[in-house]
């Protein structure tokens, strides 16, 4: 998945992430981080996850913890967040689309913050699972952002 955003990264304009404060939802093990810190240049990484992580790199900082604990610290640091990782393996799709939200209503993101949002699937292996899977995610974000919302499918 990192390839192909990154490809698709380079295909448009990076740059405009260059300097740009991220958060990693479901960090660890940091290839994600890892991704943005080092490859779109972000000058902060929000990593978060209870997990341990493989990679320790000065722009990294990683809050171990949940995704619901680690808002109100970011929000502490005054952090405005350009690029929001969501790779949480959580059983409802959906709930990433939560954390999103709590974080736009808790004021840690900037105006226009890019989501990229990998889906996993826990049951049902078929295209066609997983497609309803995200059908249901894609008309939740549509019905509780009231905000233009620009989608890019990279599967």
């Amino acid at each position: 998945a990192m390839g192909r955003y990154y490809r698709d990264f380079n295909d448009t304009n990076e740059s405009i992430f260059h300097d740009s404060v991220a958060l990693d939802c479901g960090a660890a093990p940091g290839g994600w981080s890892k991704f943005l810190a080092d490859d779109m240049k972000c000058k902060m990484v929000y990593s978060v996850d209870p997990g341990k992580m493989t990679i320790d790199l000065a722009n990294v900082d990683h809050l171990q913890m949940k995704i619901q604990d680690a808002i109100p610290i970011i929000k502490e640091r005054n952090a405005k967040i350009k690029i929001f990782v969501s790779d949480m393996c959580l059983h409802e799709m959906e709930a990433q689309l939560e954390f999103l939200l709590l974080a736009r209503k808790e004021g840690i993101l900037e105006a226009e913050t890019f989501f990229v949002l990998t889906l996993k699937v826990t049951g049902g292996y078929s295209k066609a699972h997983f497609d309803g899977e995200a059908k249901k995610v894609m008309d939740a974000l549509h019905a509780k952002a009231d905000v233009g919302i620009k989608t890019r499918d990279t599967a």
